[in-house]
């Protein structure tokens, strides 16, 4: 009797409840966070796409080629001219060739306009644009144009557009506009952020050819892919710190006991690095896809179908790597759990990112701005902004949501996706270990039968 109470002991011992817990802490942050990293990447492609075109295009307008850019043929107006030997009536129609080719570089550079003068006015400032911090001014020149000399300074550097900044703002026939312009381009001089440059298009008898550019003062900058990875890391880990600070501070307040402000601080920490590292990492790596697409690639599939979707599992799969293994060695989880998570965590930001990015890419080709503008033939920051208050319901002088609820809408979309597929791959988990338990547990008991049945 001794002997099978101490048998029976030692082996119902081994038969522990199962606990399947659909899905743990650990593994609901994972997803919380890799939920940010589907949200985020997508909203990235217009800004690398933007600075991939800058980038080729400057590089193609820098070298001794240049772009032709389609600029208005005057060559029926030229001859005329020079039939009758209009000398200023030649020299006006150039001006408005070099006009216009700059024109079309600051446009596909995607500079925001500060002022824009006429062609033949003279002096003063040709066209004077904003690129993020910098203040670019543009001297237009058509085909052999030299640069002249005025106030003391050659056209295209930094001290010649600082007089023209001063004699502006002391002009009483200057505009508002013009004013506005010479305010900035004074204060970019002072704090070093004043670019200027030469836009020549050159012509064959009226007939406009490539244009091309020359930075004279400054150094245009670019945002680069680097910038844009990190841009967007620090937003998702700022997102990260906040979501899975508040998940486990409610959660230690929910228990009743004290609260751990050590473990909030590392959870909280963790969810930020996680968050940024996933986010970095998968922008850069669509960035590398679109700017590196080979012919296989642009013949099977899309930028905007394929990358973010790559990127996207991608820098799921390094977030939840990140705060799963981080939690492991913190002590807040087992390996198992760590693993499960990363998995689960990658494949659930994967399908958040592919929601995300196909919502995106459906409203930018199809849908239309507030201003009536087709969102396609926008870019950068501007096709965004667009796109997310199209989903939010209109722009807010429309009656819409505005940029705000659209991206509460994605956000709790993509959320809601990445959360329940990581979930659903999780509790697949849960199920196969509750039947690896119950064989367990079955070949337990039938031990025990096999040693009842055996003779005392």
């Amino acid at each position: 009797m001794l002997c099978f109470c101490f048998l029976s002991s030692s082996i119902f011992a081994e038969v522990q409840p199962y606990e399947n817990s659909f899905i743990s802490k650990t593994e609901a942050s994972v997803f919380g966070v890799s939920a940010i990293t589907g949200l985020i990447i997508p909203t990235t492609s217009n800004s690398l796409v933007q600075s991939i075109q800058t980038t080729q295009l400057h590089s193609q307008v820098s070298n001794n080629r240049g772009v032709n850019f389609n600029v208005l043929n005057r060559r029926s107006e030229y001859l005329k001219l020079m039939e009758t030997g209009n000398i200023k009536g030649k020299a006006l129609s150039i001006e408005k060739i070099g006009d216009a080719g700059a024109r079309q570089y600051a446009r596909r550079m995607n500079f925001k306009p500060l002022f824009q003068g006429k062609p033949g006015q003279g002096k003063g400032f040709d066209q004077v644009y904003r690129s993020g911090k910098q203040v670019i001014v543009i001297e237009a020149k058509g085909g052999e144009s030299p640069l002249k000399k005025y106030y003391g300074y050659t056209q295209g550097t930094g001290k010649y557009s600082l007089e023209v900044a001063k004699r502006t703002l002391s002009s009483p026939t200057a505009s508002q506009v013009e004013k506005q312009a010479a305010k900035e381009v004074i204060k970019a001089y002072k704090e070093g952020r004043l670019v200027v440059q030469v836009a020549r298009t050159k012509h064959a008898l009226g007939e406009p050819k490539r244009t091309i550019v020359e930075t004279i003062y400054g150094k245009l900058t670019i945002p680069s892919s680097v910038k844009i990875a990190h841009q967007a890391g620090m937003k998702a880990g700022l997102a990260g710190a906040g979501i899975i600070g508040a998940f486990e501070l409610l959660t230690q307040l929910s228990s009743g006991q004290q609260i751990d402000w050590q473990q909030l601080a590392n959870i909280t920490t963790l969810g930020a690095i996680s968050g940024y590292a996933g986010t970095f990492s998968g922008t850069f790596i669509q960035h590398s896809i679109m700017n590196n697409q080979s012919r296989l690639f642009s013949k099977l599939v899309t930028p905007k179908g394929f990358s973010p979707l790559n990127s996207g599992f991608t820098g799921g799969m390094v977030t939840s790597a990140v705060f799963a293994y981080g939690a492991y060695f913190l002590g807040y989880s087992d390996l198992k759990t760590a693993n499960r998570s990363m998995i689960a965590g990658g494949i659930g930001a994967a399908a958040g990112t592919l929601a995300s990015a196909t919502a995106f890419g459906l409203v930018t080709t199809f849908a239309t701005a507030g201003t009536g503008t087709a969102i396609a033939s926008l870019s950068g920051a501007a096709a965004t902004n667009a796109t997310l208050a199209w989903i939010g319901g209109g722009t807010l002088a429309a009656g819409g949501g505005g940029v705000a609820a659209g991206i509460t809408v994605m956000t709790g979309g993509v959320a809601l996706i990445a959360i329940g597929i990581g979930s659903g791959v999780m509790y697949m988990y849960h199920l196969g270990d509750e039947k690896t338990e119950r064989k367990r547990v079955a070949n337990l008991i039938i031990n025990i039968q096999k040693e009842l049945n055996k003779p005392l």
